[in-house]
């Protein structure tokens, strides 16, 4: 299996499969309703903020691989933590369609390159394997978030 596959599989993985790590993606989101998705635990994000921020960096990749190579993002940008009070149930519905929509970008972008892609600069210091490692990576640490919030809502509110 070649690293390129082996990014897809893993991907893949994440987002709809049975990781080693515990549940995907679509495991742990598909039932967080919008009232518990927009609860802002004391000096936490909610599940729709981290959604959102991991969405933006998911978006820094797909807007690479989609030929961009110009594009910059950074910590202070507007959308890396959106503001939690602006947050709704129509907007819980339209970060979950942004995730899948980065996924299925995800999906038909990675398996066109070949491995010598990977170790392409996208800025220097800085290359694809660093960057699609990355993003993969952001996403399951805070997808671990998401479940351990998603799991305090459900006990009540108590943030234990």
């Amino acid at each position: 299996m070649t690293a390129i596959e082996q990014l897809v599989l893993d991907f893949k993985t994440f987002y709809s499969s049975n990781p080693w790590y515990g549940s995907s993606y679509t495991d742990v989101i598909s039932d967080i309703t919008p009232a518990e998705a927009l609860t802002t635990p004391p000096n936490q994000h909610s599940i729709a903020v981290l959604l959102w921020h991991m969405v933006k960096w998911r978006r820094a990749l797909t807007i690479r691989l989609l030929g961009n190579l110009d594009f910059r993002a950074d910590d202070s940008d507007a959308d890396n933590w959106v503001d939690a009070s602006a947050q709704t149930a129509e907007s819980w519905e339209a970060v979950k369609a942004a995730f899948a929509e980065q996924q299925k970008i995800l999906m038909e972008q990675l398996p066109l390159r070949d491995e010598d892609f990977l170790d392409t600069e996208f800025v220097p210091g800085s290359t694809f394997r660093q960057l699609v490692s990355g993003v993969l990576q952001h996403d399951i640490y805070h997808l671990g978030q998401v479940a351990m919030l998603k799991g305090s809502t459900r006990n009540g509110g108590t943030w234990q």
